[in-house]
């Protein structure tokens, strides 16, 4: 009676999941560092998976020393 169904659960966790897994993806990432990371952390968090796309395309753009990669 009442009460979350199986597939509700399932449903909300995959959303759930979906929501937080860039932020960890661009935390645990070695492409970026310190005050940096922070920076797109904050821009995942907001904007999610577009944040995400943004990350890897500008840090695969961009070397560690902030020159651009051929």
């Amino acid at each position: 009676m009442g009460g979350i169904s199986v597939w509700q659960f399932l449903i909300i966790a995959i959303v759930v999941v979906a929501f937080f897994l860039p932020a960890l993806l661009t935390g645990f990432s070695k492409r970026a560092k310190g005050a940096e990371k922070a920076g797109w952390l904050i821009l995942v968090i907001f904007t999610s998976w577009i944040g995400y796309g943004l990350f890897l395309i500008i840090t695969h753009l961009f070397d560690n020393t902030g020159r651009q990669q051929p």
